[in-house]
């Protein structure tokens, strides 16, 4: 890897319910979340994120020729879409002062589950993950400097699914689990991959310090892992359905009722990011994690009643994490 490129992975910690919104209506939710195809999974696209992460950086007071150099030209007006979100709104045309447009240094991936927070009767709610979620993860550190990834892959699948937990509290002869919708079964002793993964999860995406202490604490405890045959109706069952309705000014009904989908409030998702060029000022990338590291944005829509904060948490070199901290 160039000295020139720098690789993060962001975790996003969900402070409020988020919509990043599909195109297409889904059954009876009219606005549904966006979606993997092939495995059903929660996302926040990466056009999506981009799009956040500028208006993130220009809410900052970020001066034009660092957002253009950062995330590259605004798309002109009536342009095919190509970053959503926030952004969405602050599209301008190119001038001919503009010039042509042009690509920016920060190439930003998709953000995909890590857990998703699911109701239960002990403890209020677990944090879920799965095999796949695990591995994914996993492999995204791999972009990592050696000496930041965790010497930890993925738990070893279970058989008739049965639940693996890091802690336990959770475990017991033929004890079985409400998990949402399901009861699931759960193994009788800790998994220590899994309680190594809630440790790693916990440091790096949520933080062990101040507020977010009692939520990592409970992270390591609450850290649930199914296999691949239950997450995917999890992640149908335990997002959030909310039924709208648009006033008049009247204060009468409009429009509606019509379904908006939600991640929950708690959910954490992760995403790589690559700030690249031949010759990177270390002021762009300082300002990056400045952006990022630590602090609380907004991604997706309706985020005039609040949805989609996010606290970030940048992993790489250059950032405090778990391993400066071990």
């Amino acid at each position: 890897m160039s000295r020139a490129q720098h690789e993060w992975l962001l975790y996003l910690y969900a402070e409020s319910p988020l919509h990043a919104g599909a195109a297409d209506a889904s059954g009876v939710i009219d606005l549904p979340i966006q979606r993997e195809a092939g495995t059903g999974y929660p996302v926040v696209w990466g056009q999506s994120l981009k799009g956040a992460l500028r208006q993130a950086a220009r809410d900052d007071d970020w001066d034009a020729d660092t957002l253009r150099t950062v995330f590259g030209s605004d798309p002109p007006s009536g342009a095919a879409p190509g970053e959503g979100g926030a952004d969405t709104a602050a599209r301008t045309e190119v001038t001919a002062e503009q010039g042509a447009l042009t690509a920016g240094l920060l190439a930003v991936g998709d953000a995909q589950l890590v857990a998703l927070p699911v109701p239960t009767l002990q403890h209020t709610f677990a944090w879920v993950t799965s095999d796949l979620a695990l591995a994914r993860l996993a492999r995204k550190y791999l972009a990592l400097p050696e000496e930041m990834r965790p010497p930890i892959g993925p738990p070893e699948r279970t058989l008739g699914g049965v639940a693996l937990a890091a802690h336990t509290e959770w475990c017991g002869k033929g004890r079985d689990e409400v998990l949402g919708p399901l009861v699931v079964p759960l193994a009788e002793k800790p998994d220590a991959t899994a309680a190594a993964w809630a440790e790693r999860i916990a440091r790096d995406g949520i933080s062990e310090d101040g507020v977010f202490k009692p939520f990592a604490d409970k992270l390591k405890r609450d850290l649930l892992v199914v296999d691949d045959d239950v997450m995917p109706e999890l992640n149908r069952d335990c997002t959030e359905v909310v039924a709208r309705v648009q006033l008049n000014s009247g204060k009468t009904v409009e429009h509606g009722p019509f379904y908006s989908e939600y991640l929950p409030a708690e959910t954490l998702l992760v995403a790589s990011l690559t700030l690249r060029a031949s010759e990177l000022s270390e002021l762009v990338v300082d300002e990056v994690r400045e952006l990022l590291h630590g602090r609380q944005i907004q991604i997706g829509g309706d985020e005039t009643i609040g949805k989609g904060l996010v606290w970030c948490r940048l992993v790489g070199a250059g950032v405090e994490s778990a391993v400066d901290a071990a």
